[in-house]
């Protein structure tokens, strides 16, 4: 009996997207785990230009690789399913799985080979540089993930579930005309971005205590994460005679675009996993900037020169009109 292609390409979703990733994190753990009796108590988990100036149990770097492989598959393999039965795997979807190999290699061959390099050291402090193994694991990761992305089914078009072009309102030429909405991430990213913080702040904290080389960089990082964090998860999106601006709650990013340069503007349906791979400030093909938020409506503002920007926000339909009205007041002056 032949197969069909929806089920051929499961399979191998099935095998390269999830079972191959995860695999090779427990194989590399698994490993990593023989060689305990030759390990030092404590082992080198941090290096610096002068060699290894962090340490902790050899179980840290053991964990590491299966436990953030199974985490982001698993986290992952929702919204890509979600995705796949609406319309199809699109290539953010291709990217989502094919990052999974990526990470799975990187992390697991970082992680085993600097276990390797400590195997019968009596001081994890002799432990030599371990940029080779790092090397080898980006190199490794991106042919993988490259194989994993030709070998899955070609990618479905993206296409956005789209309602005609807005109608202008209702109103007297004298009449001003004003719209503005904030617009905030959803409760479940704000948990993923409170985990986030979380994390990049005990990095910070354990690289402190271990070490004092790397603690402004780490203290650096978790600053850098939070604030951005904050300046992308809340948005003040404005339309008025100046244009369609939408800015972030740092006043950065700030995008203006003018009434002039505005060719059209539509309330579009987005699902943000398969239209633009994820939240935030997104990119997508055809020239496409998003403010993704949230799923469902949004303000597609379309420019004369083809660019196209996003918006997901509440009362799309009432700004994509605003929008439309102004449009027509500029052309009318011009």
């Amino acid at each position: 009996m032949t197969e069909t292609p929806t089920i051929v390409g499961q399979k191998r979703h099935l095998i390269f997207g999830i079972v191959i990733p995860v695999l090779i994190s427990v194989v590399g753990a698994i490993v990593a785990m023989t060689w305990l009796p030759q390990l030092p108590d404590t082992v080198a988990i941090h290096w610096s230009e002068d060699g290894a100036d962090g340490y902790g149990s050899p179980w840290t770097l053991i964990l590491i690789p299966p436990v953030i492989t199974v985490l982001f598959t698993v986290a992952t393999e929702y919204t890509v399913r979600a995705a796949r039965r609406a319309r199809g795997a699109t290539n953010n979807e291709k990217i989502l799985v094919a990052t999974r190999s990526f990470l799975s290699v990187i992390l697991t061959t970082g992680t085993v080979g600097s276990l390797a390099v400590q195997r019968g050291l009596a001081d994890a402090a002799d432990a030599p540089n371990i940029s080779a193994p790092m090397i080898i694991g980006a190199i490794g990761g991106l042919v993988l993930a490259a194989v994993v992305w030709f070998i899955l089914p070609t990618a479905a078009p993206l296409t956005f579930d789209e309602k005609p072009e807005a109608e202008p309102l209702d109103i007297a030429p004298s009449e001003r005309v004003y719209w503005a909405r904030t617009v905030h991430i959803s409760g479940a990213v704000v948990a993923l971005i409170a985990v986030a913080l979380a994390v990049a702040i005990g990095a910070a904290i354990l690289t402190m205590v271990s070490s004092s080389n790397g603690s402004s960089l780490a203290l650096g990082v978790a600053v850098f994460v939070a604030l951005v964090s904050i300046g992308m998860s809340f948005w003040r999106v404005r339309a008025d005679r100046r244009g369609f601006v939408v800015r972030g709650a740092l006043g950065w990013p700030r995008v203006t675009i003018p009434n002039a340069d505005i060719d059209q503007v539509r309330v579009v349906d987005v699902n943000p996993t398969a239209d633009f791979g994820g939240w935030g400030w997104r990119w997508a093909p055809g020239r496409r900037t998003g403010v993704i938020m949230r799923r469902g409506p949004g303000i597609e503002v379309t420019r004369r020169d083809g660019r196209r920007l996003v918006v997901t926000v509440d009362d799309a339909e009432t700004g994509a009109s605003v929008v439309k009205t102004l449009i027509a007041r500029s052309s009318a002056r011009r």
